[in-house]
């Protein structure tokens, strides 16, 4: 199973499995050319999970630097199949497991694999309803690592599609997102490969289990594809490992001539009966509500900065185990990662990736004073949300008046009005996301080169001001009614505006 990747020095490289691990290992990788944008977390979190699963087994704390050595640690975990035939893609006996591919129950039930799936992107969990997000099925001369990464990402982060398709156990629903959230170094995915082990073995493990204790303290089924399954029942929950790789679906890969075709079959059952939980599985990438206690689903709006200020929000969200910063981790180079393939039915509504990179003197502070400080971060942003939701309104009310042509005041139902001014307000959004996360925002969380909320107050006003006068020359200009509309707006703004920056002024 070749896999292709660029090292440091951009120069194309080749490995197995175990190799892979080794140059993640000693930072030795720049990219992976044939992994997608969505796939790359469901593939990061595959290696950090097994490798850190076969360290945990083998009592070790070092990551090794040779193929040699993780191919030892990573046959260990599949003690009745010495060959690493769980650890090839394709396996001719199915009475064996592949990589990510149970093994039939039963001789028999290899005749269920009717469908056939001809193209590594046919098989990968992102569609859409109208087949234009990612077109399906394009892939036809692909590599043995493309159809790798499409297994990786439909096992383990792929939701219900219909009957005979269930989802996997992370995540809320079938219908939810497995959605990550992380704070590691930014740069290379060997940086980040060996951060997150690292926490996971250092204590992150532990962790798991104290918040979900139905998990296996020792010996549990963490790779699940080991297990045979006929389609008909469901594996319980209790009694995996903390980390277990999961699948959701049965396929097996097959080799005819010079390319690989794809044989899958339905299921009568999920694979791991895990419903009742809602998500709250010990993913530890993954944030869960406070509220309900269940994991966190987005939306098809992705990750703005209203969305990041409540994933951050500590009053609301149950950090992930490897978003926690703890002293042994760097002080610089440090991002808080976030991403979601968010579901609907049938289809997707977009892969959402955000990195808010955190800078150094930031990072410092998180190594002194840990969870304070992302706890700060959170503040700093939902009250910079929340006032940047307050100017929103004042813009709004001003926007009707415009809208309105001075007739009866504003009148918040009037939805004509309302659906005209949503483009303004819109592009009143978009640019307080491009600056929401700028040096201001950190210098609050640090506490330095204050005062910050007159500034940040001010700002809003600026930017809502400029889309309001936007939004008033565009306005025909001819009618006295119109002539009055703008100065009415205007004067609505600048009124309850130069109230709303007056009263953090009067406060502080």
């Amino acid at each position: 199973m070749p896999i292709r990747y660029r090292d440091r020095s951009s120069q194309p490289r080749t490995g197995d499995l175990f190799d892979i691990l080794a140059a993640l290992s000693a930072d030795a990788v720049a990219a992976f050319p044939a992994l997608r944008p969505h796939q790359r977390q469901a593939w990061h979190a595959f290696l950090v999970q097994v490798a850190a699963m076969a360290l945990h087994r083998a009592g070790a704390a070092t990551l090794p630097e040779t193929g040699e050595a993780w191919r030892r640690l990573l046959l260990a975990l599949t003690p009745d199949w010495p060959d690493g035939e769980a650890w090839d893609l394709v396996v001719e006996d199915w009475s064996k497991p592949a990589l990510l591919q149970p093994p039939v129950v039963r001789p028999a039930n290899a005749a269920e694999y009717r469908g056939r799936i001809e193209a590594p992107d046919g098989l990968d969990m992102l569609v859409t309803a109208k087949n234009h997000d990612l077109k399906a099925e394009r892939m036809r001369d692909a590599a043995d690592d493309h159809w790798l990464f499409a297994l990786v990402s439909l096992q383990t982060q792929e939701g219900f599609m219909g009957a005979g398709n269930f989802g996997i156990s992370r995540m809320n629903g079938g219908f939810g997102s497995r959605t990550t959230v992380g704070l590691r170094p930014q740069g290379s995915p060997g940086a980040a490969f060996r951060h997150d082990v690292g926490q996971l073995l250092a204590g992150g493990r532990d962790e798991i289990l104290k918040r979900q204790p139905a998990l296996a303290a020792r010996d549990g089924l963490g790779l699940v594809w080991l297990a045979p399954w006929d389609g008909q029942a469901s594996l319980g929950f209790a009694g995996l490992d903390p980390l277990y790789v999961e699948v959701c679906r049965r396929v097996r890969l097959v080799r005819e001539g010079d390319r690989l075709i794809a044989r899958t079959a339905g299921s009568k059952a999920a694979r791991i009966e895990a419903k009742a939980l809602t998500g709250r599985t010990g993913d530890p990438w993954a944030p869960v509500l406070k509220d309900g206690e269940k994991a966190y689903t987005p939306t098809g709006a992705g990750f703005g900065y209203r969305q990041i200020a409540r994933l951050m929000n500590t009053d609301i969200i149950v950090r992930p185990v490897l978003a926690t910063p703890t002293p042994g981790m760097p002080g610089t180079g440090l991002a808080i990662t976030i991403s979601a393939v968010v579901r609907g039915q049938g289809k997707t509504e977009g892969f959402h990736e955000r990195h808010l990179p955190v800078p150094g003197f930031v990072g410092a502070l998180l190594k002194q004073r840990g969870d304070a400080i992302l706890d700060r971060t959170g503040k700093v942003a939902q009250e910079r949300a929340d006032e940047a939701g307050e100017l929103g309104r004042i813009l709004r009310h001003a926007l009707l008046a415009l809208i309105r042509g001075g007739r009866d005041g504003v009148r918040l139902d009037d939805e004509a009005a309302q659906r005209k001014a949503a483009s303004w307000q819109a592009a009143y959004d978009g640019r307080v996301e491009v600056g929401f996360f700028d040096d201001a925002f950190w210098n609050e969380v640090a506490e330095r080169d204050g005062p910050h909320r007159m500034p940040w107050r001010g700002r809003l006003a600026g930017l809502a001001r400029a889309v309001l006068a936007e939004a008033a020359e565009a306005a025909p200009r001819t009618e006295m009614r119109r002539i009055r509309a703008r100065a009415q707006a205007s004067d609505l703004f600048e009124r309850r505006a130069g109230a709303f920056v007056a009263e953090v002024k009067d406060a502080g």
